[in-house]
């Protein structure tokens, strides 16, 4: 601050975090995608973070800073970054409030809120750094500082709007007083133009009543806030008494020139007045020097047209230049003009001429070159997902209903037949002896498809599977578990001075997720011990199917008694017939699932809604489920058709099976026969149900296994780099208890640092990142992550290296202080 007469605002600070492991724990649990395949996003995500931790004043470094919160307005459009939801930990230090301490957040908004607030500085120590003795130095910095107070004014304007809670920075009597402030110094940039330009004097005093203006309104929020320092709160009085003063004495000038003498030593004696208070020893002694020097500077640097430097005399002492030109103002009156001089507070006050505004911080929209292609453009926005959920849940319990329905009349079906020993009894009749032909080609399904002992294998797979899934999420927890111990015991050990974040406020979405997965389980292993029960009250009969067909006809009982009731009952040819129509009924119901399981499972109402989202649409979810769900009406009325039609055939096989029991001729062999043929037909059915329900969990075990195996690589990817973290944290422990500097710091894979070892191979190398997913570590191939209190950090990015990028540009006019010109009225 002391090679200027302006005020920059610093960086907050920030610490170096992971944006990756929550976010993909949220693709992979709420939008049932895989998150490996954005992997890219994840890249260019921590790439943008780890650029705006330690910002260098220029262009590209403001540039990033302006990316990051882009991506984060698009980051947020598509997850719920927040503490109820996608747990991340945002961490900023306070950098004017009186305790300059940190605060933190889960809420996106928060870290939005800390990325600009660092823009605004950046800005503000733009404007300062420029070159101001030259017209164009004093444009870009009058640029800079009204940018700055855009951004200032953002904020104070929607802190409330995103639930920012306003404290510590973030006040608004703080941002209230930075952002006038700012427009005060963009002001004076027009102020100091018209000076060197010698525009009118009326003009001069304009601009400076209105520097005058923001200034005192700066000064006045300032000492409200009671955040500010001397340096701050002295520089802004100094700053308003000074150009009060510089207005009213180019009043005087006017006045002069217009012939109003006696006004003319008023409008002096204000700037008097002024002038002495401003250089008042409590005020004085705080402000900057150059501050002090436009109150004493006899001369200013600037450059002639050519670029050469001049001395050019832009005003003297500026106390003594308004003493001389009172004394001399006085003098003149009382012989010349002898006009009576007004009391000063009759004087018409001098209008400000407002130069300068806020400018409106761009949407991200507005920033396409800077910002770039949305992170995550192929995931639909989190309100249209959460639609789109809603839809999908809707739709499957409609499609889940009406196939119910038709299962349940399916089962009742073959209950109710069961009951009336149907169609075993016509068979017992009609082939009194050897197999019905329908029974030897269940039998023979039966035996293709491994029969029982193809069961049992079935059920031994599903539960081997079932187990190894355990295992993998009981291995997960134990990561975590080791890694939150070790955490809390080096805490214990170093108490206060460890200031890590505890690994609780890091892990709780890794936490609930195995909650979540655990539950899964539990209910699979439900689903599980059913599917035993119904093997292990059917196993006798499956096997009875399994047999060869002489085994199977030597275990049927046979009749030799001659009957011709089957040949001669009209109750049997109408129950056949009856029974054949039934039979067709039920085969048409698969094929009618199947095509509306397909339909379902094509049904994407994510397409409609996001373009309703694109085009700023409020989406109208219960006309849009409506309209979608529209294309199911054609399954529900093909549904009650189908059980209308089965009641009305079993109501007929009812009438026609009871006429037919009391006709009909029966043995007691026939009926054993019966029974066992009944008894087979059942075995048939309920060996397709078992064989779909284990085909069912051997899926689900495999599919979740890829899901469990992904989240242990997650938690130990977290683990590791949470211990290259803890190396690191330690070594500046070391370093501030022995005085001892610490080790250099180590790059993404490069030499230097700890030697570690890869988690994937073991391999030393020089401080190596986590290797890619599902990849080999490969310590000659540049590393795909590195340290962060989560992991995942792009390729190349230096994460705790203190020197900057060479791609980077040199700070403005290399490193060297601008060139300054006091100036005074």
């Amino acid at each position: 601050m002391a090679s200027t007469n302006m005020l920059a605002v610093d960086f907050k600070r920030t610490e170096r975090l992971s944006l990756a492991p929550p976010i993909k724990s949220y693709i992979q649990t709420a939008y049932a995608e895989d998150p490996d395949q954005y992997i890219d996003d994840f890249r260019a995500l921590e790439a943008l973070r780890g650029d705006i931790v330690v910002p260098d004043v220029h262009q590209a470094s403001l540039n990033k800073l302006l990316k990051y919160y882009g991506q984060l307005c698009f980051l947020g459009g598509k997850f719920p970054i927040d503490e109820n939801h996608i747990k991340i930990c945002f961490l900023w230090h306070q950098v004017l409030a009186k305790e300059k301490k940190s605060v933190s957040s889960f809420s996106i908004n928060f870290e939005k809120a800390g990325v600009l607030f660092n823009t605004a500085a950046m800005y503000s120590q733009l404007g300062v750094k420029q070159e101001r003795g030259t017209a164009e130095g004093i444009k870009k910095a009058c640029q800079y500082f009204q940018q700055a107070a855009g951004i200032f004014k953002f904020l104070l304007e929607n802190l409330a709007e995103w639930n920012v809670p306003q404290i510590g920075d973030l006040q608004a009597s703080i941002l209230e007083t930075l952002t006038n402030m700012m427009l005060g110094q963009a002001q004076e940039c027009f102020w100091h133009k018209a000076v060197v330009d010698k525009l009118k004097d009326a003009i001069v005093a304009k601009l400076a009543m209105q520097a005058a203006t923001f200034y005192e309104t700066a000064s006045q929020s300032a000492e409200g806030s009671g955040a500010f320092d001397k340096t701050w709160t002295t520089h802004l009085q100094v700053k308003k008494h000074h150009f009060n003063a510089a207005a009213q004495y180019r009043g005087s000038a006017e006045c002069k020139g217009a012939g109003r003498y006696g006004e003319e030593i008023a409008r002096l004696q204000l700037a008097q007045a002024s002038v002495k208070k401003g250089m008042e020893h409590y005020l004085f002694k705080h402000a900057l020097p150059h501050v002090q020097g436009d109150m004493k500077v006899t001369s200013a640097r600037i450059r002639d047209g050519s670029g050469s430097l001049l001395t050019k005399h832009v005003n003297q002492n500026l106390q003594q230049m308004i003493e001389n030109e009172l004394r001399r103002a006085e003098k003149d009156n009382d012989i010349v003009y002898m006009e009576v001089v007004p009391r000063v507070e009759t004087l018409v006050p001098i209008k400000g001429a407002v130069m300068v505004q806020a400018t409106p911080l761009p949407t991200p929209a507005e920033m396409g070159d800077i910002v770039g292609t949305p992170v995550f453009s192929k995931l639909v926005p989190y309100a249209v997902h959460a639609a789109a959920s809603l839809y999908s849940s809707k739709k499957d319990s409609l499609v889940k209903s009406e196939i119910s329905k038709l299962e349940e009349a399916t089962a009742l079906c073959q209950s109710t037949l069961a009951s009336m020993n149907l169609p075993s009894a016509i068979e017992a009749l009609e082939q009194p002896i050897g197999l019905p032909p329908a029974l030897l080609q269940r039998s023979q399904e039966v035996r293709n498809q491994g029969g029982a002992r193809g069961l049992n294998d079935q059920w031994q797979t599903a539960t081997t599977l079932g187990q190894k899934d355990a295992e993998i999420l009981d291995e997960a927890v134990r990561i975590l578990d080791d890694e939150a111990k070790e955490d809390e015991e080096l805490r214990v050990q170093f108490r206060e001075r460890w200031g890590r974040t505890p690994s609780k406020d890091l892990t709780n979405n890794l936490r609930d997720t195995v909650r979540n997965f655990r539950n899964k389980l539990e209910a699979a292993k439900k689903a599980d011990q059913l599917v035993r029960g119904k093997i292990d009250t059917h196993i006798h009969f499956i096997e009875s199917l399994s047999l060869t067909k002489e085994e199977l006809e030597a275990s049927i009982p046979s009749s030799t008694a001659s009957s011709t009731l089957a040949l001669k009952d009209p109750n049997v040819k109408e129950l056949k017939t009856l029974l054949q129509q039934l039979t067709a009924l039920l085969n048409k119901r698969q094929p009618l699932i199947d095509d509306v399981k397909k339909t379902s499972g094509a049904d994407d109402i994510g397409a409609k809604l996001a373009e309703l989202s694109i085009h700023g649409n409020e989406i109208n979810e219960e006309a849009a489920f409506a309209d979608q769900l529209q294309r199911y009406d054609p399954f529900a009325s093909a549904v009650r058709e189908s059980i209308a039609e089965q009641e009305n055939l079993l109501n007929g096989i009812r009438s026609a099976n009871s006429r037919f029991v009391e006709s009909k001729q029966t043995n007691e062999m026939i009926r054993q026969r019966e029974q066992a043929l009944q008894n087979l037909d059942n075995a048939f059915k309920f060996f397709g149900e078992i064989s779909k329900n284990l085909q069912e969990g051997i899926k689900f075990y495999t599919d979740f296994q890829n899901v469990l195996t992904k989240f242990r690589d997650n938690c130990k990817d977290y683990a590791f780099s949470r211990n290259v973290d803890k190396k690191d944290y330690l070594a500046q422990l070391q370093q501030s208890i022995t005085n001892v500097p610490a080790l250099p710091p180590r790059h993404g894979g490069g030499g230097g640092g700890y030697p570690n070892a890869s988690p994937a191979t073991g391999t030393q190398t020089g401080y190596p990142g986590m290797p890619p997913p599902g990849g080999i570590w490969n310590p000659n191939q540049a590393p795909q992550f590195g340290p962060g209190p989560y992991g995942a950090a792009p390729p190349g990015q230096l994460f705790y290296s203190s020197v900057p990028p060479q791609s980077m540009p040199p700070p403005l006019n290399g490193q060297q202080p601008p060139n300054y010109g006091g100036y005074g009225a």
